[in-house]
């Protein structure tokens, strides 16, 4: 309770003043002069010059000499004191009680923000929450990521699916063989140079799954076709001794070597590898079939796609915080099982860049990854792999051999195994975290008590006031993550002809956000409460249009007032008051852009 003065003087009882002493809402005045205006031009009910005021047990009240039906109306007091340089006080009557047909006791109690409004000062302060910065200069989010603690559901919209197939479709298909299946040494081994010395040959068939003609440009800028791969797989198989020297063929989205494609309108497509220390040459295997034989190939390099703004073909949000994770996530998926989630706002830069990176070697492996995720050292194509899927499901086409068969069906059987025990364990960790979950909602009879105690013992300061951020937070508490993984995805892949024949290539971007209906509740949570910070500093009083919402956490107030009062006033910003920058108070409806 705050200290009452034992006297007042110019007392006005006045009415419809549109707040009380939950603290809820008050208005933010500039300074001393508009808010003795505001107050004095509300209506008068009734007035007195001077009295004494009157504590019992702990409560103040005013023997106002009027019927108590004359002073129904009231709810505010504001009165000067004499004995304190005439400053002007302000109260909010909390009951009224007849004494007699003239006489009625107006009981009140000080409203300690307006009465002190120009008399404390903050100090940094661990701030819960506030309104925000919404924007940077750009346009693009402010971020901020304190989990909120809110319901938003349990499922996501797939607002944008963007699938996206590198090269513009190009694909290899890669034959390794123990020894070289051209040219006049074929009977020979020759060892290569591939990312590190091996003692395989490897030939490269760049194709079009829609067969569409391409044309290698060499080193000396010659045009030589490449053949179609069922006319190269015919004469592999015509020659039973090249067969034998065959130890898989696969097909793969990337061999991990940069090209430019070109076409001049004619049927057929031009490539030209741009890397000076990754060489091919042309290789003809029986008559007139081409393919690129790997002469050299020092390392492998990234290949990197501009896929364009992050933030393109989200809903239009007015509450920045929307945009980021969990309610918007951006999902990197090969639809073989291999998946993974990116917050959009952890990706340096405007722009979503895609590296791929591949290599040429006994089976298929290419990983793809979003470049600069969690990135500020600058290792932009080495460490994106930490986020990256990576895809080495096998993509082998048969080779009539028994040995391979069996090689074959052996690491397939082997990769599924590796699937299922990824995904019992996963069920477990989600059944495990569920019951978790529900020990900790069972043993918790009263949370919204549980909350509010974490604040502290002044939350019993101010009568009634509650907190009505966490009271919230306890109705639409968040249940669980949602489980981004359908189980279907995870056990796809591994089947040349399905994955191909139904172009399950290159990868899938899908932009996820939150239902409708959860969209709807969380901007109108966040329009009128603001953004959790949990950070120490001053807090944001004045920064929106018409409120600001502020909530502390034992806020650093210092004052040249009674420690009561102080202490009240404390309480209150730690259980959460919204300043009004207009009379309109209470009114969400109106607009609150930042200024």
């Amino acid at each position: 309770m705050a200290t009452l003065p034992l006297s007042g003087s110019n007392i006005k009882f006045l009415t419809g003043v549109p707040f009380s002493n939950d603290y809820k809402n008050t208005i933010r005045f500039d300074d001393t002069t508009s808010q003795y205006n505001y107050f004095i031009n509300r209506k008068i009910v009734h007035s007195m010059g001077d009295a004494v005021f009157v504590r019992d047990e702990g409560k103040g009240y005013i023997s106002a000499n009027a019927p108590i039906d004359k002073l129904l109306e009231t709810n505010y007091l504001m009165f000067q004191n004499q004995h304190y340089n005439s400053k002007w006080f302000y109260a909010f009557v909390t009951k009224l009680e007849r004494k007699n047909q003239n006489v009625t006791y107006v009981y009140f109690e000080l409203d300690v923000y307006q009465t002190w409004l120009k008399d404390f000062t903050f100090k940094p302060s661990f701030v819960v929450r506030e309104h925000c910065p919404l924007w940077n200069a750009d346009g693009t989010p402010v971020i901020n990521t304190v989990d909120e603690g809110l319901n938003y559901g349990l499922e996501y919209d797939d607002v944008h699916v963007n699938h996206y197939v590198p090269n513009n479709g190009v694909k290899f298909i890669v034959i390794t063989a123990k020894q070289q299946i051209h040219g006049t040494s074929k009977d020979k081994h020759i060892a290569s140079y591939n990312g590190i010395a091996q003692p395989l040959s490897y030939y490269v068939l760049p194709i079009f799954l829609d067969g569409e003609g391409l044309v290698w440009i060499n080193g000396d800028g010659e045009e030589i076709p490449m053949s179609e791969p069922e006319k190269l797989f015919s004469k592999i198989y015509e020659d039973e001794k090249a067969t034998g020297n065959i130890s898989s063929i696969y097909l793969t989205n990337s061999i991990g070597c940069p090209f430019t494609i070109s076409g001049g309108g004619e049927s057929f497509t031009r490539i030209t590898f741009t890397e000076t220390d990754q060489k091919f040459e042309g290789a003809e295997i029986g008559d007139k079939i081409a393919c690129l034989y790997v002469k050299e190939l020092k390392r492998y390099k990234t290949e990197t796609f501009d896929l364009g703004d992050k933030y393109a073909n989200l809903p239009s949000y007015k509450e920045s915080k929307l945009y980021m994770y969990p309610y918007t996530v951006l999902t990197l998926d090969d639809f073989k099982g291999n998946r993974t989630d990116y917050k959009i706002e952890n990706i340096q830069g405007s722009n979503l860049l895609l590296n791929m990176k591949g290599s040429i070697g006994t089976s298929n492996k290419v990983s793809y990854g979003v470049q600069k995720y969690n990135d500020k050292a600058s290792m932009t194509n080495h460490q994106d792999n930490q986020y990256a899927i990576i895809d080495s499901n096998p993509q082998d086409i048969p080779v009539i051999t028994d040995l391979l068969a069996a090689y074959l069906q052996g690491n397939k059987n082997s990769i599924e195994n590796q699937k299922n025990s990824i995904m019992f364990n996963g069920a477990m960790g989600m059944v495990q975290s569920g019951v978790g979950a529900a020990g900790s909602i069972a043993g918790s009879k009263n949370p919204v008590s549980m909350a509010t105690n974490a604040i502290g013992g002044v939350t019993d300061i101010v009568k009634g006031a509650g907190n009505t951020v966490l009271q919230l937070q306890s109705l639409e508490a968040k249940q669980q993550d949602i489980s981004n993984m359908p189980n279907q995805i995870a056990k796809q892949g591994s089947n040349t002809a399905y994955d191909y024949g139904h172009r399950y290539d290159g990868v899938t971007f899908i932009k996820k956000t939150l239902k409708p209906e959860y969209r709807k509740k969380l901007e109108h949570f966040f329009n009128m409460f603001g953004y959790k910070v949990n950070e120490v500093k001053i807090p944001n009083f004045h920064t929106r249009e018409n409120w600001n919402y502020v909530q502390t956490t034992s806020c650093n107030i210092v004052g040249d007032f009674n420690n009561e009062d102080l202490n009240e006033l404390k309480a209150v910003f730690d259980n959460g008051i919204t300043l009004w920058h207009t009379t309109d108070v209470g009114n969400y409806s109106l607009s609150n852009e930042v200024i």
